[in-house]
This record gives structure tokens, sequence and C-alpha cells, in this order.
């Protein structure tokens, strides 16, 4: 058997292109086939792999296409879908908003895989083997398919795989990504489902609230096989169970496996208490010994009416203690906000600016509030009438697809871009760069001559990162520098290089068609005017 993944890649810039990640679910299925027949011709092509495309002559010789996307990245999959099946090859599709929009995508691929995939796929590749007779589908946990009346069918999922079941599993085959070399972070996930409920989010729709987590040992393993240089955990809320967090941060310490680190926390998971805001000081120490480098962080929104309104469940003097808190322990912090809410306005938005310049956020990403199939916010905005396009590709927070309360399409969408353009000014990364520098003066003479092979490619570097090929000149820093001169630069400079990299994909948004486009429409948009309420009835008067 000949099986092609497909992860297709946004249509415009975004802010994630520095990760150069693929997401784990395709590498995931490849790995439960290649257990199951260790000679089944797989590959994977994740276009968010810098220099990966899909090679068609390959794809289209294809017996099965599995196709993975977000909704940002669905209009790209169905585009795939119709090329695989009109060269009769069939199409197997997943993902979160074909999850929830199975009727939608079941007119572009003949299969549907829902929500957690893995069970239902290796039932599939059986069905497959043993012949594919359509009266055996039924038995294919979460699939959705067409059947012989003309009539979607929605088959049972599989039970959640409990922490057991994710022990099991094998460990994604990241080996047979096209382009896996160029991958400088290496992503590993410890736990599925999220306990919170965030409104705006998809995560518990699609795995749940219920906690499920591979074992430490589980994990160890994992990093032992890869030894990393980085990584990043993929969970969407990494600290969670504390005490299994520090177990995890021991091992990787007694073992000398201290990666540089990111992941996706909370900003009250550094706490003891909630309430009194008492540090957990063994935890942040575990943090920064075990190699965390930046954590990212939803802070969401700097008013307590937003994070409200967001049902973060969350205040936010944990916003403002924590930023302080994981500078002291020398970790970054990346925040994460979201505009847009009902109670925001233009002025919340230049706040959020000034608060993250204020409390010294390393860097920010602030995005608009999107709606996304499957949550209870999609359903009220769309009884509302407030979703202005079912354009998927603008679904990415860089783009205003709804309509807000007290403001107008067009000055969220201005506001945001220009707040973020203040954040990642020029100046301000060029300053921090330059104090650096001359805060560092000696290291970093020392290292002109510890770090002979860069210091010699210090021309090279210069001139690629000058004619804007910034991952190259990257490259070859990695290559000429030892692990720890590159652990030391990234600690010295990654900020300001990373807000470089901010500023250069915001520019890009001016040269994007559909962007401006839909900056074009948006701006003729007047503002929300709440529906007329029905007048209250004349009082009955009674004849005596």
């Amino acid at each position: 058997m000949k099986i092609r993944y497909i992860e297709p890649k946004p249509r415009g810039a975004t802010i994630y292109e520095i990760a150069n990640l693929p997401k784990l679910g395709l590498p995931l299925l490849a790995a439960i086939a290649r257990n199951m027949d260790p000679a089944v011709d797989q590959r994977i092509y994740c276009e968010l792999i810098r220099g990966v495309e899909v090679d068609w002559d390959d794809v289209l010789g294809a017996d099965l296409v599995c196709i993975s996307s977000t909704t940002n990245t669905t209009l790209e999959g169905y585009a795939y879908a119709d090329r695989c099946r009109a060269a009769g090859i069939p199409v197997l599709f997943g993902g979160s908003h074909v999850t929830f929009m199975a009727h939608e995508a079941l007119k572009h691929a003949d299969y549907i895989m829902r929500r957690e995939g893995h069970v239902g796929f290796a039932q599939f590749l059986e069905w497959m083997r043993d012949g594919g007779a359509r009266d055996q589908l039924h038995e294919i946990a979460g699939l959705s398919w067409i059947g012989p009346d003309g009539q979607q069918v929605n088959n049972p999922e599989a039970p959640p795989a409990s922490g057991d079941d994710l022990d099991a599993l094998p460990y994604p085959a990241l080996d047979l990504l096209e382009g896996h070399e160029r991958m400088t972070t290496y992503p590993i996930m410890m736990k599925w489902g999220c306990p919170y409920d965030c409104n705006f989010c998809s995560v518990i729709k699609m795995f749940g609230r219920k906690l499920r987590t591979r074992s430490v040992e589980n994990m160890m393993g994992e990093l032992r096989a890869a030894r990393p240089e980085r990584v990043f955990f993929y969970d969407d809320i990494f600290i969670v169970d504390k005490k299994q967090a520090k177990a995890l941060f021991r091992s990787m310490i007694a073992e000398r496996l201290t990666p540089m680190w990111t992941a996706q926390i909370r900003a009250d998971s550094i706490y003891r208490s909630k309430q009194t805001l008492e540090p957990d000081h063994e935890l942040l120490s575990l943090m920064r010994d075990s190699g965390c480098y930046m954590v990212y962080i939803g802070f969401e929104s700097i008013t307590q009416a937003g994070l409200d309104a967001y049902n973060k469940k969350q205040k936010v003097e944990h916003i403002t203690t924590s930023i302080r808190l994981l500078h002291q322990y020398g970790i970054r912090v990346h925040g994460m906000f979201v505009v847009g809410a009902d109670t925001d306005t233009p002025e919340t938005v230049r706040a959020t600016v000034d608060f993250a310049i204020e409390h010294e956020i390393d860097t920010i990403q602030m995005m608009m509030l999107t709606t996304l199939p499957g949550t209870a916010f999609d359903l009220n905005m769309r009884a509302e009438g407030r979703v202005l396009t079912n354009d998927y590709s603008l679904y990415d927070g860089h783009h205003c697809i709804i309509q807000p309360k007290r403001m107008t399409p067009y000055q969220l969408q201005m506001e945001t871009w220009k707040g973020m353009l203040r954040f990642y000014s020029s100046k301000g990364y060029i300053s921090l760069f330059n104090r650096q520098v001359l805060s560092n003066i000696g290291h970093l003479a020392g290292m002109v001559v510890r770090e002979w092979r860069f210091t010699t490619s210090l021309p090279k570097v210069a001139s690629l990162y000058f004619r804007k090929r910034p991952t190259e000149a990257f490259k070859v820093i990695r290559e000429r520098t030892s692990k720890r001169g590159v652990r030391r630069m990234y600690e010295l400079f990654g900020v300001a290089i990373f807000r470089a990299y901010g500023r250069r994909q915001l520019l890009k948004f001016t040269d994007q068609k559909e962007s401006m486009k839909h900056l074009s429409v948006i701006k003729q948009v007047p503002a929300w005017t709440p529906p007329p309420t029905p007048a209250e009835p004349a009082p009955i008067r009674v004849l005596s």
C-alpha cells in the first residue's frame, strides 16, 4: 500500500512560520500504519516546513491520501482533495474543522475521520487491506461517509484515549516528513484535552475536558530516542498536574536531557495558590534548570471584563505577577492576547500594547477574536448575524471576520495591526540588541575567540540577513557554532531576533491581495447596531 499525507499551509503570512513545525496528527497516523505493516510506502508533506512542496507526481500515484487541516487551511485542503479524487484516489480527511463540518467536507473527500482518529485509522487500514467492502464501513470508529442512499453516515466514535492508551501509541514518525532534517525544534506532546472552557476555543470540543496524559517514563523514552537540542511541548496547557510536571523536569535534569524548551502554559500555573498568588519557586527552579527558555501564555485580555467574557477563569493579577516571576528565573514570556470582545474598544487595543511594553513582555501576538466551528461562540455569532465572511483562509486571527460591538471591523483590524507594529518597532528591537551587546561585551569578546568558526562566517551571516534571507543566516550560525554557543546566543539575542522577525511578518500584510481585498470590504461595514427590541404591548384595560 502507498499512502501519502498532506498538511497544507495557510494562504497568507502568519506568526507561526518561524516555528517550522508540523502538527503531530499525521506523523502519529503514519507511525501506526508502519507498526501494522513495516513495508507500507509512506511520505508526509507538511507545507509548514520551509521549502516543502507537495510532489504531485508522487501523490497521484498513491492508494490513499490523508489530509489534515485547521479552519484557515481547510480551503487548500479541499482543493488538494478535489485533485486527488479527480485522479481516482480515495481521500481520508481529518482535523478540527472537518470534525464539526463533516457535511461540508464530504463534498470534497470520500471519508472524514472525526476527533481522535488513531483507533479509527487503524481500523480503516484493515478495512482497505481486506478489500474495502462498503457494508463493513459501519465498523470503523469515528468515520463519516456517504451511504448507498446518498445520506451522510456518522459512525460512533471510539472512547477517548486513556493515559495507558497514549503510552501504548508509537512515537510520531517524524522521519517520514519531507524536509524533516530542516526542523530545528523537536515537537512532542504529553497531554490530550483541556480542563478549562474558554468560549472561543475548539480544543475541548475536539478532545474533551478530561485530561489524559502520557507517563513521565514514556515521555523520557521519546526524549532519549530523539536527543533534541530544542523542544516544543505541543500540549494546549503544559503544566496542569504540577506533581507530574515536576517529576518530568527532575528526570530531565537527572539524565542531563535538558534541551532548550518552550511550551504553552496558563499564567496561574506557576503559583502554589491562585488566591494568595504564592509563587511555586520549586516549579520555577525546575523549569529553568530543565532548559525552559520561553513560555507562551494565553493572557487573552488585560481587563477583568474581557477575561470574564472569554470565560478565562483568571484574574488580571495572575498576568502581571507571572511575568515578573518568570523573568526573575530567566524565562522569557510570549504573551498571547485576543482583542475584539464585546467589552473591547479601540482604546482597549491600544492599552493592551501599552501593557505589554510597560510589563516588558518579550514578544506578543495580538489576535482578533475569530469564530471556529464547534464552539458556542461560533453558534452565537452566526445566530446574531455577526460573521462577516465564510472565506476560511481569513480565519487566522490576523483578519477581522466578526462584527465587534463597540468599534467597527475596520477599527479593530487597523488598531490591532498598528498596535503590533508599535510593539515590534525597529527602534525597539535594535535598542534591545544594542543593550545586550553593551552589557555583555566581555563575554562576546570571549566568544569571538572560542567560536572561531562562527567568527569567520560573520560576513556571510550579515550578507544573508541584509539580503532578507534570515532563515539561511540562522542555518549558517547553527552549523558554525557549538551547541553551547548557540544556546548563549539565543539567551542574549533571541528576543531581539524574534522581534525583528515579527515586524517583517507584519509588514507582509500589505503585500497580500486577499488581505487588502478584505480590508476594503470591512472598511465599508458600519458600526454594529443591536436589533430592535419588540415593542411592549399596550396594557390591557379591564372595563367594569
